[in-house]
């Protein structure tokens, strides 16, 4: 009988699993991602709200700035990526910036000029987030 209970418990395990994952779109605390934030040392640079753009990333020729992404609920809190989601970020003219890293990154001033970025937060590959095109500014 025991053994019987221990097998069907067993069965059980996928669906905790389950259970204990966040919403693919929204993190640890299961809200869809509408939204972000580009932020250096805490001071947001970029809100994103929506198809909403406020605010423009600007970095000096030839220096690296140190920025973070912070998603973010239509409601505006905080949604934290899962460990199986991604960040990636598309710089359209890369002569221009550049970025490295993912959601704690930097970017690269090239040379003087604007682009803009993208951000998308994947899962397996498959965008669940994909940003507006975010302004960028090397002076």
């Amino acid at each position: 009988m025991k053994t019987r209970l221990l097998r069907r418990a067993w069965l059980l395990v996928p669906f905790a699993a389950l259970a204990a994952c966040s919403d693919v779109t929204g993190g640890s605390g299961g809200e869809a991602v509408a939204g972000l934030s580009i932020e250096s040392s805490g001071s947001p640079l970029v809100t994103v709200n929506g198809a909403s753009v406020s605010g423009t990333v600007t970095v000096q020729q030839g220096q690296q700035r140190p920025m973070d992404i912070v998603f973010r609920s239509a409601g505006g809190t905080v949604v934290v990526p899962s460990a199986l989601q991604t960040v990636r970020v598309t710089i359209v003219n890369t002569g221009v910036a550049g970025w490295s890293g993912g959601e704690a990154g930097t970017l690269r001033g090239n040379q003087r000029g604007s682009t803009t970025l993208r951000v998308d937060l994947l899962s397996g590959g498959t965008a669940l987030y994909t940003s507006p095109s975010i302004p960028v500014q090397v002076n």
